[in-house]
């Protein structure tokens, strides 16, 4: 498994993939949380702290809320990732 910061890394990738591909969709459309949710998975172990709580609870989100979700994910996995 890739070390600690190298995981954030791939995370934060992984979730900035996910919001180009949400940034051409309708900001009305309908968006499945499970890709995200897969990614924050991979974070479990990575440092000491509970990932869980980044994960959302929602199956099913509107674009335009999902891509406020994916901003703020990667915006804090970024300064957590530069803080270690």
């Amino acid at each position: 498994m890739a070390s600690t910061p190298n995981r954030i890394v791939a995370v934060i990738a992984a979730l900035e993939k996910i919001r180009d591909y949400t940034d051409e969709l309708d900001i009305n459309d309908t968006v499945s949380t499970t890709g995200y949710n897969r990614w924050i998975t991979m974070l479990e172990g990575s440092a000491d702290t509970s990932w869980a709580n980044l994960k959302l609870t929602e199956t099913d989100l509107p674009a335009g809320e999902y891509v406020m979700h994916l901003d703020a994910a990667i915006a804090f996995l970024t300064t957590e990732h530069s803080s270690s």
